[in-house]
């Protein structure tokens, strides 16, 4: 009865809008990574809704592997991979300190970035599993140098609370020359020792990024945390040396519309708004509703290509919110489908996020939550 009531009233709406998460892709990222890196674990990082492909599908796809941990940013991100996966979960981010109580201690670790949270965690009396996240540069939340030693003073009092793994990050892995990746290094090792001599063992050490998974090479990191590789995107730049390892990622992310309706433009008339586009001869064009409510930047305007079939056709005109134009094709009928980002070059996510003037990481966080994401 709960399904016949369902239907009646809650009935599946078929949306003009989705984004298809490629499983296979990901897994075929995952694998290379891996094997990168053969002898270490691999982390996948679910922050930001992962990056924005869908949490609870990427928990889906991660179920099956046999990846050690999964981690996300947030107590919230934290409920959905739980009810998506039986796998243990990592918290990269720190939370209000009464949502400690939520969590299921016996399948989480928490990555701690001052005394304060581990002070509130030993108050709890039960043996709870910590990342130390140190500070070798990035000087943002993370324990420095003088704090450590306090860190250190206070666990000898609380052996309930146990340092599981040490962990970094790197600031500027995506840079093509710097010397601050063995900087950092070496900070890490030394204050990773430090731990070592108050009589703690950590079972993991992992400072590896997405960049640093490509240019590190050292025995001494045994687990590393893939962000934006994972999903198929460099983080280095064209000219870096490192940037043709790269290149064997593959995308795992598509957007699909419909044509909506179509309008005849007459010569010297204008498309969109701002009249930012003018035809120079009778035409007709295409009314896509995807703008950049959804997540196409406006920035992008007359730059940019969506896949009709097998044609390439340029989107023109001002992007507006929720609607935008494209060329007419002799093919379009209206409710045809409409790729508005694939997986080629043409009209791939790289390509916008390099004719929108902004960063990857940028591109892809600003993509409606609430469009229906679907795995194939």
């Amino acid at each position: 009865m709960k399904k016949i009531f369902k239907k009646l009233f809650n009935p599946k709406v078929e949306p003009m809008n989705k984004i298809f998460v490629h499983k296979k892709n990901l897994l075929h990222n995952l694998d290379y990574l891996q094997n990168l890196h053969r002898d270490a674990a691999i982390f996948p990082v679910l922050k930001s809704n992962a990056y924005w492909h869908g949490i609870a599908q990427v928990s889906k796809i991660l179920n099956k592997t046999d990846v050690p941990y999964i981690a996300v940013d947030s107590f919230p991100e934290y409920q959905i991979v739980k009810s998506n996966t039986k796998k243990p979960i990592l918290i990269l981010g720190e939370t209000i300190s009464k949502n400690y109580k939520k969590f299921d201690l016996s399948r989480t670790t928490f990555c701690v970035y001052n005394i304060e949270t581990i002070s509130y965690l030993a108050k709890r009396h039960k043996k709870i599993k910590i990342h130390l996240f140190l500070d070798t540069g990035m000087h943002r939340e993370w324990i420095d140098q003088n704090e450590l030693i306090n860190v250190l003073e206070f666990l000898q009092n609380h052996p309930k609370i146990h340092i599981e793994w040490v962990m970094s990050h790197l600031h500027s892995a995506d840079q093509k020359e710097n010397d601050w990746i063995q900087k950092q290094i070496n900070l890490f090792k030394k204050m990773y020792h430090t731990i070592i001599d108050y009589g703690h063992n950590p079972i993991r050490r992992h400072i590896w990024n997405s960049a640093g998974i490509f240019k590190i090479d050292d025995n001494f990191f045994n687990a590393y945390r893939p962000w934006l590789s994972l999903y198929g995107y460099s983080p280095l730049s064209e000219d870096d040396l490192y940037f043709k390892m790269t290149q064997k990622l593959k995308p795992c992310l598509s957007i699909q519309s419909k044509i909506i309706t179509s309008h005849t433009i007459w010569a010297e008339e204008w498309v969109s708004y701002n009249h930012t586009r003018k035809s120079d001869k009778w035409d007709t064009v295409a009314i896509v509703p995807f703008g950049y409510a959804e997540w196409l930047p406006r920035s992008a305007s007359n730059e940019i290509f969506f896949k009709h079939k097998n044609t390439f056709l340029p989107q023109i005109g001002t992007i507006c919110m929720n609607l935008c134009t494209i060329e007419w094709n002799q093919d379009i009928s209206v409710w045809d489908d409409i790729e508005i980002i694939w997986l080629e070059w043409k009209n791939s996510i790289s390509e916008l996020q390099k004719k929108s003037d902004r960063i990857i990481y940028e591109i892809l966080v600003w993509l409606d939550k609430s469009i229906r994401r679907e795995l194939i």
